[in-house]
């Protein structure tokens, strides 16, 4: 199964790869200055069939690699959790298994949303994918480890400021234990 990984050049961007690729997944890197959306669009006319979806500062881990437990079929897209190193603390998003029956619908709305602040968010919240609900973050399993060793922390604090949510995150900590 393909893993399409979406990188703005971040320092984990191989072993994001690698993590992926020792658990069987034939990793794809989708990189440049290209926005998200744009990025989405791309990966949804390249993918054919279930696909991962990862961004390039996650590391998964081996929970990944036995997806039958998420072979629900009213189920198509599930956005699993990590342990996030900005947060320190656990939540969800970073890596989407994203079944075969979205693509249709992901398709037909992606350029809707190449405005859009968080064009995924957007397609998570499509009617097609609510009239049944067809989309759920699974808190099973902690599926890998999210922002570690970033090199570029102010970018990430100014993403997060402007989404209003740095409260959310614990920065001292972060840098903290950064330092060691």
């Amino acid at each position: 199964m393909k893993a399409f990984i979406t990188s703005i050049g971040e320092p984990t961007t191989d072993l994001c790869a690698w993590s992926l690729q020792r658990l069987g997944y034939e990793p794809v890197i989708i990189e440049g200055t290209d926005t998200l959306a744009e990025k989405l669009v791309k990966i949804y006319s390249l993918a054919t069939g279930d696909f991962i979806r990862v961004d390039a500062d996650v590391i998964v881990n081996r929970n990944l690699q036995d997806l039958s437990p998420f072979r629900n079929q009213y189920v198509w897209w599930y956005q699993f959790i990590c342990f996030d190193w900005y947060k320190m603390d656990i939540t969800h998003g970073g890596v989407h298994l994203i079944k075969d029956e979205a693509l249709p619908y992901l398709r037909l709305h992606a350029k809707e949303f190449l405005q859009a602040y968080r064009p995924e968010t957007e397609l998570y919240r499509l009617k097609e994918f609510y009239e049944p609900r067809r989309c759920i973050s699974y808190y099973g399993k902690l599926m890998g480890l999210h922002g570690y060793k970033q090199d570029n922390i102010q970018r990430v604090k100014l993403l997060k400021e402007s989404r209003n949510q740095l409260d959310n995150y614990d920065f001292e900590l972060y840098e903290k234990v950064s330092q060691l």
